[in-house]
């Protein structure tokens, strides 16, 4: 029988082969250790840490976390008094909790979601004003949500209709 065309490696191209796929090993670790230390991000990483910086970016902007954005939007108001101080002192005692130690986010998102309308979010935060000696409700919850957090308070925010 007559031997194939098929090129054989020698020896020195073996090992050749052999570094080209061991620098190739090595560079994925290398790669991986990156992404885990948080130094590499992939694109999922990027898309979600984009859609975080946007929703606090929207919260800082958003006119109805400023406290008075309903005195002069009236037609909005919807909320009773008492409701709207129940309202912040749920997000107070949430952001402040058993001797200021840890953040309730449950109950947070649970009282934004007994929210009807977005005018509901500025009366609270008129409430709180009030309530708490001047503290903003929009600073409070900037401080002690996280990223993600603020990204899904405002996903649902934003979700409720302008009035009631």
């Amino acid at each position: 029988m007559k031997a194939s065309n098929v090129p054989t490696l020698k020896g020195g191209q073996m090992i050749t082969l052999a570094y080209f796929i061991g620098i190739l090993v090595l560079l994925f670790i290398v790669y991986k250790v990156l992404q885990k230390f948080g130094l590499i991000k992939t694109s999922a990483e990027k898309k979600a840490l984009n859609v975080q910086q946007t929703a606090i970016t929207t919260m800082r902007d958003e006119d109805i976390f400023d406290p008075y954005f309903i005195k002069d939007n009236k037609a909005g108001y919807t909320l009773l008094g008492t409701k709207a101080d129940v309202y912040a002192n749920d997000i107070h005692d949430s952001i402040y909790g058993f001797l200021k130690f840890g953040t309730n986010f449950e109950k947070i998102f649970s009282t934004f979601g007994k929210m009807q309308c977005k005018y509901n979010v500025s009366e609270t935060a008129l409430a709180y004003v009030i309530d708490f000696e001047g503290r903003d409700m929009r600073a409070d919850l900037l401080n002690n949500l996280s990223d993600q957090h603020i990204a899904d308070l405002m996903a649902m925010i934003h979700k409720l209709p302008d009035k009631a």
